[in-house]
């Protein structure tokens, strides 16, 4: 389901590609208009400002719109297995960066907490996947920078636009690596939030139509979504997936 050829890595200062094309055309184009609806959201200020539906996040609206679309449901049990958990892996480890994923225990679901001696003595690792529909206003929508918690490995923010939806030039909605100006709170593994101001952009990755980013979690890993300025009508329309290890 997903095409991984077209990835293109930048390794400084953290590993980072941007893949375009990465669903099937037609694929996307039905998931695209058939994205939930804004009242199905959550709206939170917590990193910024924007809308969550997840299995946290209204978790009985969630479930009802996947039950009820199909295609979003195929997708969900596409990337809610081990075998997308292996594939990204994979593909991540064949562009050097090998995230020691070898004889890992699935959890499916969130509920799963790690127990047992055995499993303890082993050091298993035991890794989920999540699945997080996120959607920003254009007006003044953003994330503040920040790194993502420890439990994190790997993250894919896939973006579902129709073609003309969005006006990235004019309004923004790119996913910005940034650095801290005071370089001494450049390590930041356990998470904590910066202001905008506090951080210097070093590159931005636009957001467009059927692209997948992905980056790996580290102690330096800072990104954001700068304020938007688009019209209020308009929404940053995004599925994000985590890669994590349960601890």
């Amino acid at each position: 389901m997903f095409n991984l050829h077209n990835a293109q890595f930048d390794y400084e200062p953290y590993p980072i590609c941007v893949i375009p094309e990465v669903l099937d055309p037609l694929l996307y184009q039905e998931m695209a208009e058939s994205y939930p609806s804004k009242n199905l959201f959550n709206f939170s200020r917590n990193i910024g400002v924007k809308y969550s539906l997840s299995e946290i996040n209204n978790q009985e609206k969630y479930n009802q719109f996947l039950r009820q679309n199909p295609c979003w449901h195929r997708f969900y049990e596409t990337v809610k297995s081990r075998k997308f958990v292996e594939q990204i892996a994979g593909f991540l480890k064949e562009n050097h960066i090998d995230l020691k994923l070898d004889g890992f225990k699935y959890a499916p679901s969130l509920k799963y907490r790690r127990r047992g001696p055995i499993r303890r003595a082993l050091n298993t690792q035991v890794i989920r996947s999540r699945f997080e529909f996120s959607a920003m206003p254009a007006e003044g929508g953003g994330i503040r920078p920040h790194t993502d918690a420890p439990t994190k490995l790997a993250t894919l923010v896939m973006s579902f636009v129709r073609e003309g939806e969005w006006d990235e030039g004019a309004w923004g909605g790119g996913t910005s690596v940034v650095a801290p100006k005071d370089r001494s709170r450049i390590y930041n593994y356990h998470n904590r939030f910066m202001e905008f101001d506090e951080t210097e952009v070093l590159k931005t990755y636009p957001f467009t139509p059927n692209q997948c980013l992905l980056f790996i979690k580290t102690y330096n890993s800072w990104h954001s979504v700068l304020p938007m300025t688009g019209p209020a009508t308009a929404l940053r329309k995004t599925l994000t997936i985590n890669i994590e290890n349960i601890i």
